[in-house]
C-alpha cells in the first residue's frame, strides 16, 4: 500500500467526518472539497491526467455552487447560517467510519477478485456509512445534501474497487453528476436560507409555513419574532 494513496484517503475519510459532522457550512463545504478532490486519487493504477483534471474541475464547480449557497449575502439578509450538526457528535461519526472502513476492507471485491485497490473500497464504505447518518436524522438541507453526495461518492470509490480505474469519459460522467446534483443542493439550500426558519440557516420548512393559506409565510413569521 503507497503510503501517499492511504494519505488520500485518510483525508477523505476525515474531509466526509467533517462535512456531516460541524455545524460551520463553510467548513462543512470545505470537508466535501476534500472528499471531491481526493476520490479521483484513490485508483491503482492513477487515471490518466485527462480524467483528473476532469473530476478535479467538476469537483471545484460542485464546491463553488455549495459555497454560493452558504456565503453571506448582506443586501438579502442573509448572515452566516450554521448546519444542524451531528446529533451524535463527530468522535462517534469518526468511530462509525473506522469501523466500516475496516468492513470494506476486509470484504473488498465483494466475494470476487476486486480490479481495483481495497483501499479505495474501505473508503467508499467508511463515507457510505457516515453518509447514511445524515440521510437518516436530518432536518438540515445542506447536511442531508452532503449525506446525497458522500453516498454517491462512496459508490463511485466501490465501484473503483470492483473495476479498477474508470476511463476518462466515465470520470467526466461521474463529475457531471456531482455538479448536477451539487446545483440542485445548492439551490434548496439558499431556499431555505431565504425562507428563515428553524434554528439552523438550512432547515427544511415546517409543514404549517409550507401548506398553503396557512398564514405562515415568510412575513408572519417575521411578525411572531418581533
Amino acid at each position: 500500500m503507497s503510503p501517499i494513496l492511504a494519505g488520500v484517503a485518510l483525508a477523505v475519510v476525515v474531509g466526509a467526518v467533517v462535512a456531516v459532522s460541524t455545524r460551520l457550512a463553510r467548513l462543512g463545504i470545505l470537508g466535501m472539497a476534500v472528499v471531491l478532490v481526493g476520490t479521483p486519487l484513490l485508483a491503482d493504477p492513477v487515471a490518466t491526467p485527462l480524467a483528473l483534471a476532469a473530476r478535479l474541475v467538476t469537483a471545484i464547480l460542485a464546491t463553488y455552487v455549495l459555497w454560493v449557497a452558504a456565503r453571506t449575502r448582506p443586501t438579502l439578509g442573509l448572515a452566516v447560517a450554521p448546519t444542524e450538526g451531528s446529533r451524535i457528535g463527530w468522535p462517534a461519526d469518526a468511530l462509525v467510519a473506522a469501523a466500516a472502513a475496516i468492513v470494506g476492507f476486509g470484504a473488498h471485491g465483494l466475494g470476487v477478485a476486486g480490479s481495483g485497490p481495497a483501499l479505495a473500497s474501505a473508503v467508499g464504505f467508511a463515507i457510505g456509512a457516515v453518509a447514511l447518518i445524515p440521510l437518516i436524522t436530518g432536518r438540515d438541507i445542506l447536511r442531508v445534501g452532503h449525506g446525497m453526495l458522500l453516498l454517491t461518492t462512496a459508490a463511485l470509490l466501490v465501484r473503483t474497487g470492483l473495476g479498477g480505474t474508470p476511463l476518462e469519459l466515465e470520470q467526466l460522467l461521474s463529475g457531471v453528476l456531482i455538479v448536477v446534483l451539487a446545483g440542485a443542493i445548492a439551490a434548496l439550500a439558499l431556499g431555505a436560507r431565504l425562507d428563515g426558519t428553524g434554528t439552523s440557516g438550512f432547515a427544511f420548512a415546517d409543514e404549517d409555513r409550507a401548506r398553503p393559506g396557512s398564514g405562515r409565510g415568510r412575513d408572519a413569521h417575521r411578525l411572531d419574532a418581533r
